[in-house]
């Protein structure tokens, strides 16, 4: 009971650092425009207008819309959610490391959670990442706390009926808070099939699959019920409809819109081990190679633990929902996600990542001898078995120092502007004036910020080249994402001079799509104002 009691202390301790933590640098501006959209909805909720875009994020927004009427600002009310759910994520970790790999393996889990920059820095995203994260994970946790207890009562026949229906609730409430969950971030929809097919399949025959499904679709209807209640089903059909197909098919960077097969796998290395995990990478912070071998060290460990077929089996055996919910999602990811610039979709794999690593550092303490105690152990030996008991935290604490350095360092170049909100503030405070702001992606962010400009979206090469003519002897302003080589060649060709009129860049692990997103002007190149033609800023595929 005593135990009991420092480790719910601990946790709570825990839970209040990453709480703090993620607040403090908490910011309170559009960093892009699916944050935009987020704020909009929380002012106001508008399916056909895009407040927020499709698939609405109802749970997400109702959270931040109860915190809008206890007085915060529609922006400090989403930051308080995602900082709210950063710190639950890592508590649910802890908890879940708790469940797969035993008390020390939990501390181990929440130590690096906690300082993990991948983790913190969503934290502090006005986005429903976050968020849908910690729901997915505090569902992976009931499902492993199920499958312990049901463990747990298959070896006590005397409560087998009382751990039974423990297991039971446990797997009841994880299916419900998945299906809740695919109101927060419906995106994350693998891991609420995987756990559902896992879990029936376990308890067997049609009644199971059909109370199952029973249970996700009860979180489901809890959040569809009033979405539909509230836009009308003709928006929300042909606003979903048109937003789903241009996912797919234009802007979402799937397998269809982004299909290089390298770029793919360069999304999913860089994405996971340089972004997920905090990896050495030739772009990212030094400091970063001192932790590398601490890190590849863990999960090697964690990979031997599980290495002979058999372990692997038994593994997958005693936590199939894990298993199977991990590797739907990677799947999705892979095809249905954009991976190649967006590597905040792996971010609900993290948190098993963790977890992993945990069991790994676990794996390398020595075993328990209950048959020779460390007071009968020779000098020597004692001693070596001391260290050697001792350096799994010390490899943690190790590899949870320079974590928390990497992820404070993130999270204060994260408060500034991202070079998107920078590039609204620069035509917001520059004053009006009648050249249009040709733009991809950026219209509404300008419409919105910055009130007094023209942004026009245009939609291809010849539709920008057409736009910059039309603009007069003025010429006009061009944002880089809009800008691809050939425009910009076709320009030149028309006599065109293009340089940057304002740029403020910022590291692509704090804006991994837009990192060095740039405003430039297009003069016609007799002009007075004309400039010499620099190189431009990369600019990458929206979606």
């Amino acid at each position: 009971m005593r135990g009991e009691r420092r480790d719910l202390a601990a946790l709570a301790a825990l839970t209040a650092a990453a709480l703090a933590s993620r607040l403090l640098f908490r910011i309170d501006h559009d960093e892009d425009i699916d944050a935009l959209r987020f704020a909009l909805g929380v002012e106001r909720f508008d399916v056909a207008s895009l407040r927020p875009h499709a698939p609405y994020y109802p749970v997400f927004i109702a959270a931040a819309k109860g915190l809008a009427l206890l007085g915060a600002a529609p922006r400090a009310a989403l930051a308080l959610v995602s900082a709210a759910s950063g710190a639950a994520a890592v508590a649910f970790t802890a908890l879940l490391a708790r469940e797969v790999a035993g008390r020390r393996a939990a501390a181990f889990a929440g130590i690096l959670a906690l300082a993990s920059p991948f983790l913190w820095l969503s934290s502090e995203k006005l986005l429903s990442d976050m968020a849908g994260a910690a729901v997915t994970t505090a569902a992976l946790w009931l499902c492993a706390r199920g499958r312990r207890l049901r463990r747990a009562a298959e070896a006590a026949e005397a409560e087998i009926a009382a751990r039974e229906a423990s297991a039971a609730r446990a797997r009841t409430a994880a299916l419900v808070l998945l299906g809740v969950g695919l109101g927060v971030r419906l995106s994350y929809f693998p891991f609420a099939l995987a756990c559902l097919a896992v879990i029936a399949r376990s308890e067997g025959g049609r009644l199971a699959w059909l109370a199952r499904g029973r249970d996700l679709a009860t979180g489901a209807l809890a959040w569809l019920v009033p979405l539909v209640l509230i836009a009308t089903p003709r928006d929300l059909v042909a606003t979903t409809w048109v937003q789903g197909l241009g996912h797919f098919t234009r802007w979402g960077g799937t397998a269809i819109t982004v299909s290089s097969p390298a770029d793919r796998l360069h999304g999913v290395v860089w994405g996971i081990w340089a972004n997920g995990l905090g990896g050495a990478w030739p772009d990212a912070p030094a400091a970063r190679w001192l932790g590398a071998p601490i890190l590849l060290g863990l999960l090697a460990a964690a990979a031997l633990r599980a290495a002979p077929l058999r372990r692997a089996a038994r593994a997958a055996r005693d936590q199939p929902e894990l298993f199977a919910s991990a590797l739907a999602y990677f799947v999705w990811a892979l095809l249905g996600q954009n991976i190649a610039f967006k590597p905040r979709h792996w971010l609900p794999l993290v948190p098993l990542l963790i977890v992993a690593l945990a069991a790994g550092a676990e794996a390398l303490a020595p075993a328990r001898s209950p048959a020779r105690s460390p007071a009968i152990l020779p000098a020597g030996a004692a001693r070596g078995r001391a260290l050697r008991s001792a350096a799994p935290a010390a490899l943690v604490a190790a590899l949870a120092a320079q974590w928390l350095a990497d992820a404070i360092a993130l999270a204060r170049q994260h408060r500034a502007p991202s070079p998107a909100a920078a590039i609204v503030g620069f035509l917001r405070d520059a004053g009006a004036e009648q050249r249009p702001v040709l733009t991809r992606d950026l219209d509404r962010m300008i419409q919105e910020g910055a009130p007094g400009r023209r942004p026009v979206r245009v939609r291809g090469d010849d539709e920008l080249v057409r736009a910059v003519e039309q603009a007069g002897p003025g010429g006009a302003l061009i944002t880089s994402e809009a800008l691809s080589p050939a425009a910009r060649d076709a320009l030149a060709g028309r006599g065109y001079a293009i340089s940057i009129r304002f740029a403020r860049p910022r590291s692509r692990y704090v804006d991994a799509l837009w990192s060095d997103l740039a405003l430039l002007e297009a003069l016609p190149a007799g002009s007075p104002a004309g400039r010499p033609l620099p190189r431009a800023p990369r600019g990458a595929p929206s979606g």
